[in-house]
């Protein structure tokens, strides 16, 4: 898993936090999300099946399995962190680090409906920027979006990534194609919003 991303995180609202997938904790994810709706699962899915890439977890088991496999993602330069306001489960946010490049990708953030409108997606990513440009001295951080997300695109301008390009037609889900949204920020745009 990357240093400095080992341990949870805080803002000054939100705890962002490493989750063992047993199933106490498989309870609490599945209590928050027992009563949302399938289709705001649309650009997120959190378990797949063959027939619908939109299933929610239907029971307390499907949620251990989807914490399983995001255990298993941690092997390398991933992680997954569970994040917490007022000690109530609101979302999920997944990032992995390319080396090579020295580039952070945010894989994904998902809030449930209840946490929306309250900026906890911005909040969450400021810490994760902090530590990327100032600990780990990445090079550039990167994130995707479908197309048609607007929401998830509005995010990104918000956090000051600058759009690289859209890729179209690239992904097939649900019988279409969706063209997707490349956005990143470099060390040096970083840099010149901390200096206005």
């Amino acid at each position: 898993m990357i240093k400095y991303f080992t341990r949870n995180l805080r803002t000054p609202r939100l705890e962002l936090r490493h989750l063992m997938p047993n199933l106490q904790n498989a309870k609490i994810i599945y209590n928050a999300l027992k009563n949302e709706k399938p289709e705001d699962f649309k650009y997120e899915p959190l378990i797949k099946t063959a027939k619908s890439q939109k299933t929610l977890p239907r029971s307390v088991a499907d949620v251990l399995k989807m914490m399983q496999y995001y255990a298993e993602s941690e092997q390398g330069d991933s992680c997954v962190f569970y994040m917490f306001h007022n000690n109530q489960f609101i979302g999920f946010r997944k990032i992995s680090f390319y080396k090579e490049s020295f580039t952070l990708k945010l894989n994904t953030v998902w809030l449930v409906s209840s946490a929306w409108g309250y900026g906890f997606a911005t909040e969450s990513y400021r810490v994760i920027e902090d530590i990327a440009f100032n600990k780990l001295k990445v090079n550039k951080i990167m994130r995707v979006n479908f197309a048609d997300n607007k929401d998830s695109a509005k995010l990104a301008e918000a956090t000051g990534m600058i759009l690289d390009g859209i890729s179209r037609q690239a992904v097939y889900m649900d019988g279409k194609f969706y063209d997707l949204m490349q956005w990143s920020k470099l060390y040096t745009d970083y840099l010149k919003e901390q200096n206005k």
